[in-house]
């Protein structure tokens, strides 16, 4: 039994959400997420946010963007039930879908993808044709962002177990930045560009890769 979901199905939605967010300022600041993004997604952007969850993070990141509009896709029942009623009209919400799902049913592609502690929860096997799958879904010359957590600090460690036997999810394995590097050079070649870009600095062990795919005819 997964505890995690079990007790938070018990709550009232406005106690679980001001519990889980006591809970996840153990691991992580969404406001640091949301200004390192504010400042690197471009301008009037279509972001298409892989995972999305509870939609938290897109309090911050659409109050310091306007311009922004985004897609929230997750395999998960409900998607996006924290999003904010005023910038919730900037939200659009497809529960009960992979990425590939979407990407057969793709109307146009996005500017740029958001993947946020997402990764680690994902099979080894998994994680190249999940890559490959995000990048189907972009314009050229977009970008990958992909938020995750660096192996071998104390909260890393914390975040490994609530996940396991927490959260229920056995299967977790995080992935380093070094190694999410690797795959991404490996599997969405040629990249104009892949660096973490300063959420690490600020909110260790967190960090935050940007994967900027080459535009065609590019020299990368």
């Amino acid at each position: 039994m997964k505890i995690g979901p079990a007790v938070r199905r018990l709550m009232p939605p406005g106690f679980e959400r001001r519990a889980a967010a006591v809970y996840r300022r153990v691991f992580v600041d969404l406001r640091k997420i949301a200004a390192v993004l504010a400042r690197a997604l471009p301008t009037d952007a279509h972001l298409l946010d892989v995972g999305g969850g509870d939609g938290e993070l897109l309090n911050h990141l659409l109050a310091a963007r306007p311009d922004l509009r985004v897609t929230m896709v997750d395999v998960a029942g409900s998607v996006g039930k924290f999003v904010e009623p005023a910038p919730g009209a900037r939200v659009r919400r497809l529960p009960c879908t992979t990425i590939e799902t979407h990407l057969e049913r793709l109307e146009a592609p996005y500017d740029a993808a958001l993947v946020s502690d997402v990764m680690h929860h994902l099979p080894g096997g998994y994680r190249p044709q999940f890559l490959r799958s995000i990048r189907g879904a972009l314009a050229p010359g977009g970008s990958i962002f992909v938020k995750d957590i660096e192996p071998g600090h104390p909260i890393a460690w914390l975040s490994l177990v609530c996940d396991r036997y927490v959260s229920g999810d056995r299967g977790v394995a995080l992935v380093s930045l070094a190694e999410l590097v690797a795959l991404a050079e490996a599997e969405l070649a040629p990249l104009a560009a892949a660096a973490e870009i300063g959420l690490h600095r600020v909110d260790a062990p967190n960090y935050l890769v940007r994967l900027d795919l080459a535009a065609p005819g590019s020299a990368a």
